[in-house]
């Protein structure tokens, strides 16, 4: 029987439900902030691009809950700019190979690959972007489900840490 606070918290925290309303939550995110970012600076966007938003921001919390959070901020970041650039050419190429749609083109930038699928300057780009997507994963997980520690972050030797939240 489980008598501390804490111990039932931890168990709950581990348990399936918990987790995949977790993952959900964090996949709705991000399919729909991507969606946003897209149609905010293009003009339109792609279902198929939300959901690799939504599978970003998922996987990202998914490597924190195996243990990135245990390293330095830009290594986290450099670590979710390779998962989106992976993304990024997975879902470009069953676009263009299956649906015989080209969701974006980076044949006009310089060291693009893959057919103009994947380029290093928009890897630059996800660097950055994924520094947003582990600040919403860790709010969404220390804010919307309680029992989490406050996460911090390491950078460049100095500690950084979310706000506390509302104790009631």
């Amino acid at each position: 029987m489980v008598m501390n606070g804490e111990e039932k918290t931890g168990a709950r925290e581990s348990g399936w439900k918990y987790r995949g309303i977790k993952y959900l939550v964090l996949f709705w995110i991000g399919y729909c902030v991507y969606l946003a970012i897209e149609v905010t600076y293009r003009g339109f966007s792609f279902r198929l691009m939300g959901l690799a938003g939504g599978a970003a921001l998922l996987g990202i919390g998914i490597l924190k809950d195996l243990g990135l959070d245990e390293f330095s901020l830009p290594f986290q970041m450099m670590v979710g700019a390779l998962l989106i650039t992976a993304l990024e050419l997975y879902s470009g190429m069953f676009a263009l190979l299956v649906l015989n749609v080209r969701m974006w083109d980076y044949r006009g930038f310089w060291m693009n690959q893959c057919q103009g699928l994947i380029c290093p300057l928009f890897s630059f780009f996800w660097f950055w972007l994924s520094g947003v997507g582990i600040l919403l994963a860790d709010s969404c997980d220390y804010y919307l489900f309680p029992g989490k520690r406050r996460p911090t972050y390491r950078v460049f030797g100095k500690k950084i840490a979310l706000p506390e939240r509302e104790t009631r």
